[in-house]
């Protein structure tokens, strides 16, 4: 993936955010393994620790449960051990632990009860979060709930606010998936549905890799080399999970996605990356993008600092709504309609 990912144009080449990221995470796969990425890398991704939760997230739920209250929440432990093999506690650690455990499981249990509040599928009583990647989780009866489920159900509701899903189900595209959270929620809420991950390596591999485990049945298009679409044509299209290298972007047909998803990632790109993707994304759709960034999101590394009104849109999208996310107070969240 790397080697064929360098031999591209550079618009297509990590930003300096992500080089720095990637070492880290790379190390990371290197010492722990795929087998425990959601406490590694995935910490980069989008779930929080306490200290996030406290600053950008909790008051929602709290302010939701004080309309709701629930004595239950507060019942839950965290399912497992916190630490990671070769990792040695400390007292300090051992005596925390059960505090942090309890705290950590009755934000969980308060997330869940924020989202399930707007649920209409029952997708939080359908599905758990999987095992696979040893995820922090709370036992919820016979579901594993975790922070990643939690919020994959809220974006598959948001990104589908009054969209046409039809019995067809939606091709449905995403650029920066990070490890799949979102599109394990699609591929188990709309059977029908086709899932395209657009990504860099490692993410792209442990994606690939992840779904590839928890939907064995499931016909994939793994990552390869191609020249054109025509080589990939006929299995592209008959798998409904599919993987491509961000350098292969435009090498896929237009106006092929019913529904393109973005997810606090645009504004970790250079601004000429920004401008770019946005030109592919409204090539490759024919039906709606949703979008959930910062508010306003500086980084050093590369650069710049990006707000919300930044974002070139193209001036031919009509939104549907663009607001502040209900959840995540620090970031906005916005669906478009894309002419096809």
């Amino acid at each position: 993936m790397f080697k064929d990912m360098h031999a591209a144009d550079k618009v297509y080449l990590p930003s300096p955010f992500w080089e720095a990221l990637n070492e880290v995470q790379i190390k990371q796969l290197e010492g722990h393994g795929l087998e425990h990425f959601k406490r590694t890398i995935n910490m980069r991704y989008f779930n929080w620790d306490l200290k996030g939760i406290v600053a950008h997230q909790l008051w929602p739920v709290l302010k939701h449960w004080a309309n709701h209250p629930d004595f239950s929440v507060f019942s839950h432990g965290i399912a497992g051990n916190w630490s990671l093999p070769g990792e040695t506690e400390t007292l300090i650690s051992s005596l925390s632990q059960p505090l942090v455990n309890r705290t950590y499981a009755t934000y969980l249990m308060l997330l869940k009860q924020y989202v399930a509040a707007n649920d209409p599928r029952g997708l939080l009583e359908r599905i758990g979060e999987p095992l696979v990647g040893n995820p922090l989780v709370v036992k919820d009866g016979e579901k594993a709930i975790s922070q990643d489920l939690c919020n994959s159900v809220h974006e598959f509701y948001c990104s589908t606010r009054g969209v046409d899903i039809g019995k067809k189900g939606l091709d449905v595209f995403e650029l920066g998936a990070g490890y799949g959270r979102v599109g394990f929620v699609f591929l188990k809420a709309l059977e029908s549905s086709t899932y395209t991950i657009i990504d860099i390596p490692p993410a792209l591999y442990v994606a690939q890799s992840y779904l590839s485990a928890v939907f064995p049945e499931t016909k994939v298009f793994e990552f390869r080399p191609f020249q054109s679409y025509a080589e990939i044509r006929e299995e592209f299209e008959s798998a409904r999970i599919r993987f491509i290298g961000a350098h292969q972007i435009k090498l896929l047909p237009d106006k092929s996605a019913d529904l393109f998803i973005n997810i606090s990632s645009l504004h970790e790109m250079t601004m000429e990356q920004i401008h770019f993707y946005l030109e592919q994304i409204d090539r490759l759709t024919r039906g709606h993008f949703y979008m959930k960034q910062w508010r306003r999101s500086r980084s050093v590394a590369n650069g710049f600092r990006i707000r919300e009104n930044d974002y070139p849109i193209p001036s031919r999208w009509s939104a549907i709504y663009r607001e502040r996310h209900p959840l995540q107070r620090m970031f906005f969240h916005a669906l478009y309609s894309v002419p096809a």
